[in-house]
This record gives C-alpha cells, sequence and structure tokens, in this order.
C-alpha cells in the first residue's frame, strides 16, 4: 500500500523522511492563547458584562430561561432528593422528561459553585462566554497529534470557536451548542485509534464511550450528531485505504464494542428516560424540511458576520432565523480551503475537506433549499431521516462539523506553509490566509435580554410551598421574545412550588407531541379578556375551575402585566370565587382542597 493511514494522519515525526525540529508548546504560547480566547469571548458578550445576574445572553428568552431552570435544577434536586433528569415541579402532576429538554447536567454541575453563590443567571452567562473558549482550545490541543507548531492550531482555535455557527446560536442563548468541544475531542482519539503504533482499542473505546457520556449530559443530539460523523469517516478511510480498513478493522470493532459497552451501563437511566421514560414525545418534535439549511448560507453571510459584503438584502431571504444560520464559509475562506487541497502533500488535508463537504451536504437536510426556497429536490439526509434518535437530529447543526473542517484545512495549511523556504510566499501567503480569517469576524450584534423577576418572586414566594401546584398568568409558552419567564420566576423562588405550566419537549395521554403545557381553559379566558374579549359565561368559569382542580392546582398566582390586570383578575376571581390577596406584586387565589 502507497500510503498508509498513519503516513497521512501522523505527525511530520510520526511519518519519517528527515527529522523536524520538534516545537514544543511554551506555556506562556497557551497563557497568551487563553487570554486571547477569553477576551474575544468577553468583546463578543460586552453588552452582558455588566448585568451577568440580571440579563440573559441572547435576543430570546424562552430557551435562555429554560437552560436557567435547568441549570438551578440539578444542585436543588440533588440536595432536595429529587430527581434530576425527570421533574414534576413543571407540567405538573404528569411532568416532564428532562432527557428530551436540556438538562446539561455536566454544565450545571460544572457551573454550580457559581448557581450557589451568585444565581443560576449568572452561571449561564458565564457558562455562554466560556463555550467558545472551551471549544476553540478542544480543537488546539486536539490538533496537537498532526500540528506540532502551536500558532496554526491557536489560529484553529480561534476560528472554530467562533465559527458562524457558534456564533449564531450565542444569539440565541443555545448554551447547549456554543460548548461544541466533542468533536474536537474525538479527533484526538481516533488518532490514538487509528495512528498509534500500539493503538489499545479497548481503552481507547472506554475513552470515547465516556466523551459521549460527557457530551450526553450537555445535548444528546449532538452525540447522535456524532456518532453519523464517525461511520461517515469510517467509510471515507475505508474507502481510500482499504488494505489498511481491514487490518485495523479488529481493533476498530474492539474499540467499538469498549464504547459503547461504557456508554449503556453509565448512560442506562438517562438512555431509559430516552427510549422508554414517561413524558417522551410519541411523534416527530419537527418537521423534517423544517431543518433544512440554506445552501446559500456557505457564501452569503447573516447579520451577525461583521463583513457582509453587501449582501445583506440576500441573507433576508435565508431559509430560517438567523440562530440556525451558521453555515456562512465565505469565498475568501473556500478560497484558502481550496488552495490547501490542491496544493497539500499530506491526504489528511484531503480526506478533512471530504468530510468537511459530505458534514455540508447533511447539513442541507432533506430537499435542497436555497434562498428560502425549497427546491424538492431530495438529498441523502432523507434515507436516515426516520431512523430511531438519528432522525431527530436537526439537519441544519451538521455546519458545526463543516466549521471544524474548514479551521483544521486553515491549521494544516498554515503549518505547511511555515516549512517553506524563506520568501514571498511564505509571508505572503500566511498574511493572505489571515485576512480570509477576518471574514468570519462576528459583528457586534450579540444582546442580552433583561431577567426580570417579580419582587414576590424574588423573595421566595412568602406562603407558597412545595406542595402546592399553582397556575401562573401568564403562562409559560415558547414564544421567544418573553416567553417560559414564569421558569424563570420559579427559579428564583427557589423552586417554592410546582407549576402546571412549562415550556419543554414531551407528551400526555392527548397529545403525541407537546411543546409547552396545553393552554387550560382559564388560561384561554385570560387571554380572552386580556385581549379585550367579554367575560367568558359562568359555565366557562365553572370547567376552568373543574380543569385546574383536576390538574391539582391549588393556587393562581396573576402577576399584573399592563392594561390587562383589571379584566384578568375578575375573570380569575370568577374562576377562583375568591377576592384574592395582593403580595408586593403577585396576586394569589388560593383553591380550596378538593
Amino acid at each position: 500500500m502507497a500510503t498508509s493511514v498513519r503516513a497521512a494522519w501522523g505527525t511530520a515525526a510520526a511519518r519519517g523522511g528527515a527529522s523536524p525540529v520538534r516545537h514544543v508548546v511554551p506555556r506562556g504560547s497557551v497563557a497568551v492563547t487563553v487570554a486571547s480566547y477569553l477576551a474575544a469571548a468577553l468583546a463578543l458578550h460586552h453588552r452582558l458584562l455588566p448585568q451577568l445576574a440580571t440579563a440573559t445572553a441572547g435576543w430570546t428568552s424562552s430557551d435562555s430561561y429554560q437552560f436557567v431552570w435547568w441549570i438551578r435544577w440539578l444542585p436543588w434536586s440533588l440536595a432536595n432528593g429529587a430527581d434530576p433528569l425527570y421533574t414534576t415541579y413543571l407540567h405538573a402532576p404528569l411532568g416532564v422528561n428532562g432527557m428530551w429538554n436540556t438538562p446539561v447536567p455536566v454544565l450545571a454541575a460544572l457551573f454550580s459553585p457559581i448557581t450557589l453563590t451568585a444565581g443560576p443567571v449568572a452561571a449561564y452567562n458565564v457558562a455562554m462566554i466560556l463555550g467558545p473558549v472551551m471549544s476553540g482550545l478542544a480543537l488546539a490541543s486536539a490538533l496537537g497529534a498532526w500540528v506540532e507548531r502551536w500558532w496554526p492550531r491557536a489560529a484553529a482555535g480561534l476560528l472554530y470557536g467562533f465559527s458562524p455557527f457558534v456564533v449564531a446560536h450565542s444569539s440565541v442563548g443555545h448554551l447547549n451548542l456554543v460548548w461544541a468541544v466533542l468533536p474536537p475531542a474525538l479527533l484526538w482519539l481516533l488518532h490514538v485509534l487509528l495512528v498509534a503504533p500500539r493503538p489499545r482499542p479497548w481503552r481507547t473505546g472506554v475513552l470515547i464511550g465516556l466523551a459521549f457520556v460527557l457530551q450526553t449530559g450537555i445535548y444528546t443530539q449532538t452525540v447522535a450528531l456524532c456518532a453519523v460523523l464517525l461511520v461517515v469517516l469510517a467509510l471515507i478511510l475505508a474507502v481510500r485505504w482499504p488494505r489498511e480498513a481491514v487490518r485495523r478493522a479488529p481493533d476498530v470493532l474492539r474499540a467499538a464494542a469498549a464504547c459503547l459497552g461504557t456508554y449503556v451501563v453509565l448512560c442506562a437511566y438517562p438512555l431509559y428516560l430516552l427510549l422508554a421514560g414517561p413524558g417522551r414525545p410519541r411523534s416527530e418534535i419537527r418537521e423534517p424540511e423544517a431543518t433544512n439549511s440554506d445552501a446559500a448560507n456557505l457564501l452569503v453571510p447573516t447579520s451577525l458576520t461583521r463583513f457582509r459584503t453587501g449582501l445583506d438584502p440576500l441573507a433576508d431571504e435565508l431559509h430560517t432565523h438567523s440562530g440556525e444560520q451558521g453555515g456562512y464559509v465565505g469565498l475568501a475562506l473556500l478560497a484558502v480551503v481550496v488552495v490547501a487541497v490542491v496544493t497539500a502533500r499530506r491526504p489528511l488535508t484531503r480526506v478533512v475537506a471530504v468530510v468537511g463537504v459530505v458534514a455540508w451536504v447533511l447539513s442541507l437536510g432533506v430537499n435542497l433549499v436555497e434562498f428560502g426556497h425549497d427546491t424538492g429536490l431530495a438529498l441523502p439526509w432523507r434515507l436516515v431521516e426516520g431512523l430511531p434518535l438519528v432522525g431527530e437530529i436537526e439537519a441544519m447543526r451538521f455546519q458545526v462539523v463543516v466549521a471544524l473542517c474548514v479551521a483544521i484545512v486553515v491549521a494544516l495549511w498554515l503549518d505547511a506553509l511555515a516549512d517553506l523556504p524563506a520568501g514571498g510566499l511564505r509571508t505572503l501567503a500566511p498574511v493572505a490566509t489571515g485576512v480570509a480569517m477576518l471574514t468570519w469576524l462576528p459583528a457586534d450584534e450579540q444582546v442580552a435580554t433583561p431577567a426580570i423577576v417579580p419582587t414576590f418572586f424574588a423573595a421566595g414566594a412568602p406562603g407558597l410551598s412545595g406542595a402546592d401546584v399553582v397556575e401562573t398568568y401568564p403562562s409559560s409558552t415558547g414564544v421567544w421574545v418573553g416567553g417560559a419567564r414564569p421558569m424563570l420566576w420559579q427559579v428564583a423562588s427557589g423552586f417554592a412550588y410546582r407549576t402546571t405550566g412549562g415550556y419543554f419537549i414531551g407528551s400526555d395521554a392527548q397529545n403525541d407531541l407537546l411543546l409547552e403545557s396545553p393552554v387550560t381553559a382559564y388560561q384561554q379566558g385570560a387571554l380572552d379578556v386580556a385581549g379585550g374579549g367579554a367575560q367568558p359565561s359562568a359555565d366557562a368559569a365553572t370547567a376552568a375551575r373543574d380543569e385546574l382542580g383536576a390538574l391539582g392546582a391549588t393556587v393562581v398566582a396573576v402577576v399584573p402585566d399592563g392594561a390587562d390586570a383589571g379584566p384578568v383578575l375578575d375573570w380569575t376571581r370568577r374562576v377562583t370565587g375568591l377576592p384574592g390577596q395582593q403580595v408586593d406584586d403577585v396576586w394569589l387565589f388560593r383553591l380550596a382542597a378538593g
């Protein structure tokens, strides 16, 4: 075999030939890199810094407040003997299956010291700031298997950690996606398995399994995505080096067995909740077509990118919102990748590029979409979209792999340039590459959303206890701006009560899929009168009271919201038969037992 995987993937020293000078990474260089990444993250979220405990990162509220809820829930549940992955404090009395939502237990545990001192909002924000930093460092570290010089690795980490994908999800508060550390971690582990002279497959498989376990504690969708990526990579390597694939197959199978065994043992309960637990969705969460990325986004940046080269009108036509449009590469970096692939001496560069192309095709989803128009042209993802769990991957999120591959190719290219003889090319090519990298520079568009909590809840919801089930007005919804506020209030109260509402993914006996608690008759009446409608009939009030009783509600809490306060309070009095009691800035109506 002319070229082995080891020769293609190994470092310069491992490939043989003239022994290069080994570049030892000075601690100072690493420290400068960490400081640079942190400075970039702080600059990205500079509007958030003065209000770390009173606002949440991103222009949305529902997703951010959901993360805040689960970040606080883990330490609270462990301290109070409750299940950290299944809760009846939301959507009472049925509860919510955390594994189909965003419990982020790994991050909740990691940032629990901040949660318990400065509060869960501050913990969420610090995690949002550090996500890009850790993602970039993960790649810079993993690339040590192929790139000995630190500075190309640091450049690649910066590119990946602050890629359009990460910046896009930062803008909407997706904590689970800005921590994109698993793909780089798998790079290092695959190097150990496929390149090392003595791969120790059982140990490597256990480590890969542990990596997937940790990722399960951040976001299960990324676990499925990376599993697909490993299959894609295995097929590419087998086609490129068939004999080596046959020789390494026993080691790969041993590693796969160790990985699967480790994962199943350590994730037995989370897997149960995912596959057979109560409250799991019984139908597709989203239409497959809704998760297609827009092919034009490859070359058309959104408003979250600083240099848009006059393409702003085209960006407005892209499919879905900017928080999911993280697939921008751009002509400049695309040109760098093409030149690097064409001139590369190491097959690794081409392998990475092929993986990136495949990931981009997968990110397009089930149909080709261009500038928001679904062409109806079926794409490869349609073949696997129906598979259990794998089919729940939102295809557009393969964009993280595209960003990863671009960053790796840039690192390999810069490292190769450093080996050129001194001269104009060695000077100009890195400068041109640096200019191309600037096309991913984020715009100053990251915002912070005030996390406003009524005084009553901030004071611990006096008078309420864990035995109380509270129906709140307004209720928690998935509305991106203004939604899920009652979840934030419940957290601020220290989980002083349970609630009938919630923003989550789940199901009940009547609904195969829920994205929030169903609107009760009481809530519907409140919404109607708040919108200027007439007070519902006496029969409607009785039906609303009966439904609250069936849900086990013991208290109705009304948070007055402007001009609608009077009609909503009148409706609540008719439903409960009570005048209500104002405590600070909240009205409480305690329902009679039974």
